[in-house]
Protein backbone atom coordinates (compact mmCIF):
# COMPACT_ATOMS: atom_id res chain seq x y z
CA UNK A 1 0.00 0.00 0.00
CA UNK A 2 2.65 2.10 0.45
CA UNK A 3 2.52 5.38 2.47
CA UNK A 4 -0.17 7.08 4.31
CA UNK A 5 -1.20 9.55 6.17
CA UNK A 6 -1.73 9.27 10.27
CA UNK A 7 -5.72 10.54 9.09
CA UNK A 8 -7.54 10.62 6.29
CA UNK A 9 -7.66 14.86 4.47
CA UNK A 10 -11.66 14.25 4.55
CA UNK A 11 -12.10 17.76 2.47
CA UNK A 12 -14.00 17.03 -0.45
CA UNK A 13 -13.61 19.63 -3.53
CA UNK A 14 -17.39 19.60 -5.45
CA UNK A 15 -18.52 21.12 -8.53
CA UNK A 16 -21.75 21.39 -10.44
CA UNK A 17 -23.59 22.98 -13.28
CA UNK A 18 -26.62 22.20 -15.37
CA UNK A 19 -28.25 23.22 -18.92
CA UNK A 20 -31.03 21.76 -20.96
CA UNK A 21 -28.74 18.48 -21.47
CA UNK A 22 -27.64 17.54 -18.07
CA UNK A 23 -27.62 18.19 -14.37
CA UNK A 24 -23.83 17.14 -12.88
CA UNK A 25 -21.68 16.90 -10.07
CA UNK A 26 -17.88 15.78 -10.23
CA UNK A 27 -16.47 15.45 -6.59
CA UNK A 28 -12.92 14.52 -4.82
CA UNK A 29 -11.01 13.31 -1.68
CA UNK A 30 -7.35 12.58 -1.23
CA UNK A 31 -8.30 10.44 1.91
CA UNK A 32 -5.79 8.45 3.59
CA UNK A 33 -2.97 9.28 0.23
CA UNK A 34 -0.26 11.22 1.03
CA UNK A 35 -1.28 13.51 -2.17
CA UNK A 36 -4.32 13.99 -4.51
CA UNK A 37 -3.59 12.13 -7.80
CA UNK A 38 -6.78 12.36 -9.34
CA UNK A 39 -7.88 14.49 -12.26
CA UNK A 40 -11.26 15.37 -14.51
CA UNK A 41 -13.43 17.47 -17.01
CA UNK A 42 -16.30 18.52 -17.00
CA UNK A 43 -17.99 19.96 -20.36
CA UNK A 44 -21.68 20.12 -19.81
CA UNK A 45 -22.34 21.47 -23.77
CA UNK A 46 -20.29 21.19 -25.92
CA UNK A 47 -19.96 22.68 -29.51
CA UNK A 48 -18.47 22.89 -32.78
CA UNK A 49 -16.39 25.15 -34.64
CA UNK A 50 -19.76 26.77 -36.34
CA UNK A 51 -21.42 26.71 -32.45
CA UNK A 52 -23.41 23.73 -33.25
CA UNK A 53 -24.51 21.97 -30.15
CA UNK A 54 -22.97 17.95 -30.30
CA UNK A 55 -23.77 17.02 -26.27
CA UNK A 56 -21.70 16.68 -22.96
CA UNK A 57 -18.23 15.40 -22.38
CA UNK A 58 -17.29 14.08 -18.35
CA UNK A 59 -13.71 12.50 -17.93
CA UNK A 60 -11.83 11.21 -14.48
CA UNK A 61 -8.20 10.63 -14.86
CA UNK A 62 -6.88 8.37 -11.90
CA UNK A 63 -3.30 9.00 -11.40
CA UNK A 64 -0.54 6.95 -10.23
CA UNK A 65 3.04 7.54 -9.43
CA UNK A 66 2.61 11.57 -9.08
CA UNK A 67 -0.16 13.91 -10.81
CA UNK A 68 1.77 15.41 -13.78
CA UNK A 69 0.10 13.06 -16.42
CA UNK A 70 -3.36 13.19 -15.03
CA UNK A 71 -3.55 16.90 -14.24
CA UNK A 72 -2.01 17.02 -17.97
CA UNK A 73 -4.39 15.08 -19.39
CA UNK A 74 -7.90 17.21 -17.63
CA UNK A 75 -6.69 20.05 -19.47
CA UNK A 76 -5.81 18.87 -22.87
CA UNK A 77 -7.81 15.96 -23.50
CA UNK A 78 -10.93 17.37 -24.30
CA UNK A 79 -9.45 20.29 -26.54
CA UNK A 80 -7.65 17.52 -28.48
CA UNK A 81 -11.06 15.69 -29.03
CA UNK A 82 -13.03 19.06 -30.20
CA UNK A 83 -9.96 19.71 -32.49
CA UNK A 84 -10.07 16.25 -34.77
CA UNK A 85 -11.55 15.77 -38.16
CA UNK A 86 -13.14 12.98 -37.08
CA UNK A 87 -14.93 15.10 -34.08
CA UNK A 88 -16.47 17.46 -36.83
CA UNK A 89 -17.68 14.69 -38.81
CA UNK A 90 -19.12 13.28 -35.57
CA UNK A 91 -17.51 10.02 -36.14
CA UNK A 92 -16.96 10.11 -31.85
CA UNK A 93 -15.37 6.90 -31.98
CA UNK A 94 -12.47 7.33 -34.01
CA UNK A 95 -12.20 10.57 -32.81
CA UNK A 96 -11.98 9.48 -28.52
CA UNK A 97 -9.64 6.77 -29.71
CA UNK A 98 -7.24 9.60 -31.72
CA UNK A 99 -7.54 11.74 -28.81
CA UNK A 100 -6.07 9.15 -26.12
CA UNK A 101 -3.75 8.19 -28.43
CA UNK A 102 -2.35 11.69 -29.35
CA UNK A 103 -2.40 12.78 -25.73
CA UNK A 104 -0.12 9.97 -24.92
CA UNK A 105 2.41 10.89 -27.95
CA UNK A 106 2.42 14.82 -27.12
CA UNK A 107 3.37 14.16 -23.60
CA UNK A 108 5.88 11.75 -24.80
CA UNK A 109 7.70 14.51 -27.51
CA UNK A 110 7.37 17.13 -24.67
CA UNK A 111 10.73 17.10 -22.61
CA UNK A 112 8.75 18.26 -19.74
CA UNK A 113 7.09 15.59 -19.57
CA UNK A 114 9.04 12.75 -21.36
CA UNK A 115 10.60 11.76 -18.20
CA UNK A 116 8.07 12.25 -15.57
CA UNK A 117 7.68 8.63 -14.29
CA UNK A 118 3.65 9.30 -13.52
CA UNK A 119 0.47 7.88 -15.53
CA UNK A 120 -2.79 8.08 -15.17
CA UNK A 121 -5.93 5.92 -16.07
CA UNK A 122 -8.60 7.50 -18.31
CA UNK A 123 -12.25 7.35 -18.58
CA UNK A 124 -14.60 9.44 -20.31
CA UNK A 125 -17.66 9.69 -21.50
CA UNK A 126 -19.37 11.71 -24.82
CA UNK A 127 -22.84 12.00 -24.60
CA UNK A 128 -23.95 13.18 -28.56
CA UNK A 129 -27.03 15.06 -29.67
CA UNK A 130 -28.36 14.94 -32.85
CA UNK A 131 -28.51 18.34 -35.66
CA UNK A 132 -32.08 17.95 -35.85
CA UNK A 133 -32.53 17.31 -31.83
CA UNK A 134 -29.74 19.41 -30.00
CA UNK A 135 -31.17 19.17 -27.05
CA UNK A 136 -32.12 15.58 -26.31
CA UNK A 137 -29.36 12.81 -26.20
CA UNK A 138 -29.24 10.23 -28.65
CA UNK A 139 -26.12 7.83 -27.98
CA UNK A 140 -23.18 7.95 -25.61
CA UNK A 141 -19.43 6.83 -26.22
CA UNK A 142 -17.19 6.04 -23.28
CA UNK A 143 -13.17 5.36 -24.07
CA UNK A 144 -11.66 3.29 -21.12
CA UNK A 145 -8.21 2.83 -20.57
CA UNK A 146 -7.17 1.42 -17.47
CA UNK A 147 -9.30 0.41 -14.06
CA UNK A 148 -11.41 3.72 -13.61
CA UNK A 149 -15.26 2.62 -14.74
CA UNK A 150 -18.07 4.29 -16.37
CA UNK A 151 -21.83 3.16 -15.50
CA UNK A 152 -25.55 3.99 -16.89
CA UNK A 153 -28.89 3.32 -14.56
CA UNK A 154 -30.87 1.96 -17.23
CA UNK A 155 -34.46 1.54 -15.24
CA UNK A 156 -32.20 1.36 -11.82
CA UNK A 157 -30.00 -1.71 -13.59
CA UNK A 158 -26.49 -1.23 -14.07
CA UNK A 159 -25.16 -1.38 -17.50
CA UNK A 160 -21.93 -1.17 -17.85
CA UNK A 161 -19.86 1.24 -20.19
CA UNK A 162 -16.26 0.12 -19.54
CA UNK A 163 -14.13 -2.53 -18.44
CA UNK A 164 -11.20 -2.66 -16.23
CA UNK A 165 -8.39 -3.56 -17.77
CA UNK A 166 -6.18 -5.97 -15.76
CA UNK A 167 -2.98 -7.76 -16.88
CA UNK A 168 -4.48 -11.38 -16.05
CA UNK A 169 -7.17 -10.60 -18.61
CA UNK A 170 -6.08 -12.63 -21.59
CA UNK A 171 -6.13 -10.10 -23.95
CA UNK A 172 -4.09 -7.88 -22.07
CA UNK A 173 -1.67 -10.61 -21.12
CA UNK A 174 -1.01 -11.88 -24.57
CA UNK A 175 -0.34 -8.00 -25.74
CA UNK A 176 2.29 -7.63 -23.01
CA UNK A 177 3.97 -11.40 -23.33
CA UNK A 178 4.25 -10.30 -27.18
CA UNK A 179 5.91 -6.86 -26.34
CA UNK A 180 8.39 -8.42 -23.70
CA UNK A 181 6.96 -8.19 -20.95
CA UNK A 182 5.42 -10.32 -17.95
CA UNK A 183 2.81 -10.28 -15.56
CA UNK A 184 4.03 -11.35 -11.79
CA UNK A 185 1.41 -11.76 -9.07
CA UNK A 186 -1.46 -9.49 -11.14
CA UNK A 187 1.11 -6.58 -12.35
CA UNK A 188 2.30 -5.27 -15.46
CA UNK A 189 6.43 -6.39 -14.26
CA UNK A 190 5.81 -7.33 -11.20
CA UNK A 191 4.80 -3.63 -11.05
CA UNK A 192 1.79 -1.32 -12.25
CA UNK A 193 -2.01 -2.92 -11.17
CA UNK A 194 -3.51 -2.40 -14.53
CA UNK A 195 -2.44 -2.89 -18.35
CA UNK A 196 -3.58 0.70 -19.99
CA UNK A 197 -2.52 4.07 -19.13
CA UNK A 198 -1.59 7.44 -20.50
CA UNK A 199 1.98 8.21 -19.67
CA UNK A 200 3.95 5.24 -17.98
CA UNK A 201 6.47 5.60 -20.48
CA UNK A 202 8.91 3.27 -18.99
CA UNK A 203 6.17 0.67 -20.02
CA UNK A 204 6.25 1.73 -23.97
CA UNK A 205 9.57 1.55 -25.01
CA UNK A 206 9.72 -1.06 -27.98
CA UNK A 207 10.88 1.35 -30.94
CA UNK A 208 9.32 -1.60 -33.28
CA UNK A 209 6.21 -1.50 -31.89
CA UNK A 210 2.73 0.69 -32.33
CA UNK A 211 1.52 2.35 -29.23
CA UNK A 212 -1.43 -0.11 -29.49
CA UNK A 213 0.81 -3.32 -28.98
CA UNK A 214 2.73 -1.87 -26.73
CA UNK A 215 3.43 -3.61 -22.90
CA UNK A 216 1.29 -0.67 -21.49
CA UNK A 217 -0.68 0.84 -23.91
CA UNK A 218 -2.58 4.53 -24.48
CA UNK A 219 -4.92 2.73 -26.89
CA UNK A 220 -8.65 3.06 -25.22
CA UNK A 221 -11.23 0.59 -25.52
CA UNK A 222 -14.85 2.47 -26.38
CA UNK A 223 -18.17 1.09 -26.12
CA UNK A 224 -21.47 3.08 -27.45
CA UNK A 225 -24.82 2.71 -26.56
CA UNK A 226 -28.30 4.18 -27.53
CA UNK A 227 -29.99 6.81 -25.05
CA UNK A 228 -33.60 6.37 -24.48
CA UNK A 229 -35.95 7.27 -22.07
CA UNK A 230 -35.32 4.94 -20.18
CA UNK A 231 -32.25 6.17 -19.12
CA UNK A 232 -31.40 7.84 -15.71
CA UNK A 233 -28.03 9.22 -15.57
CA UNK A 234 -24.24 8.17 -15.66
CA UNK A 235 -21.74 7.60 -13.06
CA UNK A 236 -17.56 7.74 -13.61
CA UNK A 237 -15.22 7.38 -10.82
CA UNK A 238 -11.91 6.30 -9.88
CA UNK A 239 -10.83 2.64 -8.35
CA UNK A 240 -10.90 4.27 -4.76
CA UNK A 241 -15.07 3.93 -5.45
CA UNK A 242 -15.14 0.54 -7.55
CA UNK A 243 -12.46 -1.01 -5.44
CA UNK A 244 -15.11 -0.70 -2.43
CA UNK A 245 -18.79 -0.94 -4.06
CA UNK A 246 -19.90 -2.94 -7.11
CA UNK A 247 -21.25 -1.00 -10.07
CA UNK A 248 -25.25 -2.06 -9.25
CA UNK A 249 -24.20 -0.92 -5.12
CA UNK A 250 -23.64 2.72 -6.82
CA UNK A 251 -25.89 2.68 -8.75
CA UNK A 252 -28.69 1.69 -5.75
CA UNK A 253 -26.94 4.42 -3.48
CA UNK A 254 -27.59 7.24 -6.38
CA UNK A 255 -30.87 6.05 -7.43
CA UNK A 256 -32.55 5.68 -3.72
CA UNK A 257 -31.03 9.01 -2.86
CA UNK A 258 -32.15 11.01 -5.92
CA UNK A 259 -35.39 9.37 -4.94
CA UNK A 260 -35.37 10.88 -1.63
CA UNK A 261 -34.52 14.36 -2.85
CA UNK A 262 -30.66 14.42 -2.27
CA UNK A 263 -28.84 17.06 -4.33
CA UNK A 264 -25.91 14.94 -6.79
CA UNK A 265 -22.96 16.97 -4.95
CA UNK A 266 -24.44 15.44 -1.61
CA UNK A 267 -24.83 12.40 -3.14
CA UNK A 268 -21.19 12.09 -4.90
CA UNK A 269 -19.51 13.35 -1.33
CA UNK A 270 -21.48 10.72 0.42
CA UNK A 271 -20.28 7.96 -1.96
CA UNK A 272 -16.62 8.74 -1.03
CA UNK A 273 -17.49 9.18 2.85
CA UNK A 274 -18.78 5.99 2.46
CA UNK A 275 -15.77 3.84 0.92
CA UNK A 276 -13.54 5.79 3.17
CA UNK A 277 -11.44 3.35 5.36
CA UNK A 278 -11.48 3.84 9.28
CA UNK A 279 -8.34 3.21 9.37
CA UNK A 280 -5.31 2.36 7.00
CA UNK A 281 -5.20 -1.34 7.66
CA UNK A 282 -7.67 -2.43 5.65
CA UNK A 283 -4.65 -3.41 3.05
CA UNK A 284 -5.57 -0.15 0.81
CA UNK A 285 -9.10 -0.98 0.48
CA UNK A 286 -10.44 2.50 0.69
CA UNK A 287 -7.32 4.57 1.33
CA UNK A 288 -7.11 5.74 -2.30
CA UNK A 289 -7.64 8.69 -3.82
CA UNK A 290 -11.21 9.03 -4.64
CA UNK A 291 -13.18 10.91 -7.83
CA UNK A 292 -17.10 10.03 -8.56
CA UNK A 293 -19.18 12.06 -11.08
CA UNK A 294 -22.61 11.77 -11.72
CA UNK A 295 -24.67 12.85 -14.79
CA UNK A 296 -28.26 13.00 -14.93
CA UNK A 297 -29.65 12.18 -18.36
CA UNK A 298 -32.16 15.17 -18.28
CA UNK A 299 -33.43 14.47 -21.81
CA UNK A 300 -35.60 17.49 -22.75
CA UNK A 301 -36.97 17.55 -18.45
CA UNK A 302 -36.02 20.25 -16.24
CA UNK A 303 -34.35 19.43 -12.74
CA UNK A 304 -37.67 18.70 -11.08
CA UNK A 305 -38.94 16.87 -13.41
CA UNK A 306 -36.39 14.31 -13.53
CA UNK A 307 -36.01 14.05 -9.55
CA UNK A 308 -40.27 13.45 -9.71
CA UNK A 309 -39.75 10.76 -12.68
CA UNK A 310 -37.06 8.92 -10.86
CA UNK A 311 -38.63 9.36 -7.64
CA UNK A 312 -41.86 7.52 -8.97
CA UNK A 313 -39.92 5.19 -10.91
CA UNK A 314 -38.81 3.86 -7.43
CA UNK A 315 -42.00 4.02 -5.21
CA UNK A 316 -43.48 2.46 -7.82
CA UNK A 317 -41.56 -0.22 -8.65
CA UNK A 318 -40.85 -0.16 -12.27
CA UNK A 319 -38.00 -1.48 -13.87
CA UNK A 320 -35.01 -2.69 -11.28
CA UNK A 321 -36.15 -3.12 -8.01
CA UNK A 322 -33.58 -0.68 -6.17
CA UNK A 323 -33.38 -1.71 -2.09
CA UNK A 324 -33.98 0.84 0.31
CA UNK A 325 -30.50 0.98 1.64
CA UNK A 326 -26.99 -0.36 0.63
CA UNK A 327 -24.97 -0.98 4.09
CA UNK A 328 -21.24 0.00 4.33
CA UNK A 329 -18.44 -1.93 2.83
CA UNK A 330 -16.26 -2.00 6.31
CA UNK A 331 -19.27 -2.94 8.06
CA UNK A 332 -19.10 -6.60 9.75
CA UNK A 333 -22.71 -7.58 8.42
CA UNK A 334 -22.71 -8.44 4.30
CA UNK A 335 -23.63 -5.50 2.08
CA UNK A 336 -27.38 -4.66 1.49
CA UNK A 337 -28.61 -5.86 -1.01
CA UNK A 338 -25.52 -7.79 -1.69
CA UNK A 339 -22.89 -7.92 -4.60
CA UNK A 340 -24.60 -9.28 -7.38
CA UNK A 341 -23.22 -11.17 -10.27
CA UNK A 342 -22.48 -8.94 -12.88
CA UNK A 343 -19.18 -8.26 -15.25
CA UNK A 344 -17.22 -6.24 -13.06
CA UNK A 345 -17.19 -5.83 -9.02
CA UNK A 346 -20.56 -8.11 -8.37
CA UNK A 347 -20.54 -11.75 -7.67
CA UNK A 348 -18.85 -13.31 -4.83
CA UNK A 349 -19.83 -16.52 -7.05
CA UNK A 350 -20.53 -19.68 -5.45
CA UNK A 351 -18.94 -18.32 -2.02
CA UNK A 352 -21.93 -16.16 -1.78
CA UNK A 353 -21.99 -12.76 -0.42
CA UNK A 354 -19.30 -11.28 2.33
CA UNK A 355 -18.52 -7.50 3.50
CA UNK A 356 -14.53 -6.35 3.03
CA UNK A 357 -14.25 -6.53 6.77
CA UNK A 358 -14.68 -9.86 7.03
CA UNK A 359 -12.83 -10.70 4.31
CA UNK A 360 -9.81 -9.33 5.85
CA UNK A 361 -10.35 -10.94 9.16
CA UNK A 362 -11.02 -14.52 7.96
CA UNK A 363 -14.37 -14.37 9.36
CA UNK A 364 -16.31 -15.67 6.39
CA UNK A 365 -20.05 -17.16 6.50
CA UNK A 366 -20.47 -20.99 6.95
CA UNK A 367 -23.02 -22.82 5.64
CA UNK A 368 -25.12 -25.36 8.02
CA UNK A 369 -22.71 -28.10 8.12
CA UNK A 370 -20.39 -25.91 9.32
CA UNK A 371 -17.91 -25.13 6.34
CA UNK A 372 -16.79 -22.35 4.75
CA UNK A 373 -19.34 -21.10 2.35
CA UNK A 374 -16.41 -20.14 0.16
CA UNK A 375 -14.94 -23.09 -0.06
CA UNK A 376 -11.18 -24.64 1.18
CA UNK A 377 -10.07 -21.22 0.20
CA UNK A 378 -10.16 -17.54 0.89
CA UNK A 379 -12.08 -16.27 -2.60
CA UNK A 380 -12.22 -13.06 -4.17
CA UNK A 381 -12.93 -10.99 -7.03
CA UNK A 382 -10.36 -9.74 -9.20
CA UNK A 383 -10.97 -6.33 -8.70
CA UNK A 384 -10.48 -6.68 -5.05
CA UNK A 385 -7.59 -9.20 -5.45
CA UNK A 386 -5.50 -6.60 -7.57
CA UNK A 387 -6.15 -3.94 -4.87
CA UNK A 388 -4.56 -6.18 -2.22
CA UNK A 389 -2.16 -7.71 -3.81
CA UNK A 390 0.54 -5.76 -1.82
CA UNK A 391 -0.63 -6.22 1.81
CA UNK A 392 0.99 -9.22 2.36
CA UNK A 393 -1.50 -11.99 0.49
CA UNK A 394 -0.73 -13.86 -2.69
CA UNK A 395 -3.67 -13.91 -5.10
CA UNK A 396 -4.11 -16.62 -7.92
CA UNK A 397 -6.71 -17.40 -10.38
CA UNK A 398 -9.09 -19.92 -8.89
CA UNK A 399 -12.05 -19.89 -11.12
CA UNK A 400 -14.80 -18.04 -12.79
CA UNK A 401 -17.39 -16.56 -11.12
CA UNK A 402 -21.31 -17.52 -12.25
CA UNK A 403 -20.92 -14.25 -14.18
CA UNK A 404 -17.56 -15.14 -15.88
CA UNK A 405 -15.72 -12.53 -13.11
CA UNK A 406 -12.03 -14.32 -12.91
CA UNK A 407 -12.20 -15.25 -8.81
CA UNK A 408 -8.54 -15.49 -7.07
CA UNK A 409 -7.43 -17.30 -4.15
CA UNK A 410 -5.29 -16.15 -1.42
CA UNK A 411 -1.96 -18.18 -0.68
CA UNK A 412 1.50 -17.28 1.04
CA UNK A 413 4.52 -17.78 -0.17
CA UNK A 414 7.75 -18.46 0.12
CA UNK A 415 10.47 -15.62 0.62
CA UNK A 416 12.51 -16.22 -2.53
CA UNK A 417 9.31 -15.60 -4.73
CA UNK A 418 8.42 -12.06 -2.74
CA UNK A 419 9.81 -8.98 -3.22
CA UNK A 420 8.47 -4.90 -2.13
CA UNK A 421 6.10 -3.52 -5.09
CA UNK A 422 4.22 0.11 -4.59
CA UNK A 423 1.89 -0.09 -7.04
CA UNK A 424 1.65 4.24 -7.31
CA UNK A 425 5.29 4.28 -8.38
CA UNK A 426 5.14 3.00 -11.78
CA UNK A 427 9.03 4.10 -12.30
CA UNK A 428 10.59 2.08 -9.51
CA UNK A 429 12.70 -1.15 -10.49
CA UNK A 430 14.68 -4.10 -9.43
CA UNK A 431 12.33 -6.77 -7.96
CA UNK A 432 8.73 -5.56 -7.64
CA UNK A 433 7.46 -8.81 -6.50
CA UNK A 434 8.25 -9.27 -2.59
CA UNK A 435 5.13 -10.20 -1.07
CA UNK A 436 4.67 -8.61 2.51
CA UNK A 437 2.14 -8.39 5.13
CA UNK A 438 0.61 -5.51 7.52
CA UNK A 439 1.28 -5.90 10.47
CA UNK A 440 -1.52 -4.90 13.47
CA UNK A 441 -0.15 -1.90 15.42
CA UNK A 442 -3.33 -1.12 17.52
CA UNK A 443 -0.89 1.63 19.80
CA UNK A 444 0.02 3.84 16.62
CA UNK A 445 -3.19 3.90 15.71
CA UNK A 446 -4.59 4.89 18.80
CA UNK A 447 -1.78 7.57 19.08
CA UNK A 448 -2.37 8.95 15.85
CA UNK A 449 -6.24 9.03 16.24
CA UNK A 450 -5.70 10.97 19.73
CA UNK A 451 -3.40 13.19 18.74
CA UNK A 452 -4.21 17.34 18.17
CA UNK A 453 -6.35 18.03 15.53
CA UNK A 454 -4.42 21.40 15.24
CA UNK A 455 -1.14 19.34 13.87
CA UNK A 456 -0.96 18.13 10.57
CA UNK A 457 -1.92 14.62 9.64
CA UNK A 458 1.85 12.99 9.92
CA UNK A 459 3.38 10.60 7.20
CA UNK A 460 3.81 6.90 8.06
CA UNK A 461 4.92 3.89 6.64
CA UNK A 462 2.79 1.23 7.09
CA UNK A 463 4.92 -1.63 8.95
CA UNK A 464 5.45 -4.82 7.06
CA UNK A 465 7.70 -7.76 7.34
CA UNK A 466 8.26 -10.65 4.87
CA UNK A 467 5.70 -13.15 4.70
CA UNK A 468 6.44 -16.67 5.77
CA UNK A 469 5.70 -19.51 3.96
CA UNK A 470 3.70 -22.93 5.19
CA UNK A 471 5.19 -26.05 4.40
CA UNK A 472 3.76 -27.77 1.20
CA UNK A 473 3.24 -30.69 3.27
CA UNK A 474 3.42 -30.20 6.89
CA UNK A 475 3.42 -34.03 7.51
CA UNK A 476 6.08 -34.75 5.44
CA UNK A 477 8.12 -32.03 7.56
CA UNK A 478 6.98 -33.53 10.51
CA UNK A 479 8.39 -37.29 9.50
CA UNK A 480 11.38 -35.23 7.98
CA UNK A 481 12.70 -34.11 11.75
CA UNK A 482 11.40 -37.16 13.15
CA UNK A 483 13.45 -39.50 10.94
CA UNK A 484 16.52 -36.98 11.65
CA UNK A 485 16.13 -37.03 15.59
CA UNK A 486 16.13 -40.97 15.35
CA UNK A 487 18.79 -40.99 12.95
CA UNK A 488 21.16 -38.68 15.85
CA UNK A 489 19.47 -40.89 18.99
CA UNK A 490 20.89 -43.95 17.26
CA UNK A 491 24.51 -42.71 16.31
CA UNK A 492 24.88 -41.53 20.09
CA UNK A 493 23.80 -45.40 21.07
CA UNK A 494 25.92 -46.42 18.80
CA UNK A 495 28.91 -44.82 20.17
CA UNK A 496 28.25 -45.30 23.66
CA UNK A 497 28.16 -49.33 22.75
CA UNK A 498 31.46 -48.40 21.15
CA UNK A 499 32.63 -47.07 24.43
CA UNK A 500 30.87 -49.52 26.37
CA UNK A 501 33.32 -52.35 24.29
CA UNK A 502 36.50 -50.68 24.29
CA UNK A 503 36.38 -50.30 28.81
CA UNK A 504 34.97 -53.97 28.57
CA UNK A 505 38.02 -55.49 26.75
CA UNK A 506 40.63 -53.14 28.74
Amino acid sequence: MGQTLSEPVTEKHTITGENDLVLFAISEMQGWRISMEDAHSAIAEVKDKEGNTRGSFFAVFDGHGGSTVAQYCGETLYNRLTELDDFEKRSYEPALKRAFLDTDEALLADANYANDPSGCTAVAAFISTTASEPKKFKSIYVANAGDSRCVMSSDGEAIALSEDHKPHLEGEYDRISKAGGYVSFGRVNGNLALSRAIGDFEFKRNDHLPAEEQIVTADPEIKADEISSTEEFVVLACDGIWDCLSSQDVVDVVRRSVADGKELRDICEDLMHRCLAPDSETGGIGCDNMTVCIVALLNGRTKAEWYEYVKKRVESGEGYQTPAKVASPFKEQSMAPGYRDEPMGGGYGPGGTVSIQSLLSGGLARGEDGDDESGSALRLPGGLAGALSGAGIVFRPGGTADGGEVVYEAHVVDEDDSGDDDSDKSSQGGNQGQLQEVEDDTAAATASKSSSTDEPPNLVESPRTDAKAAPSNPSATVSASAAEDKNEAMEVEESEQTQESKSTAT
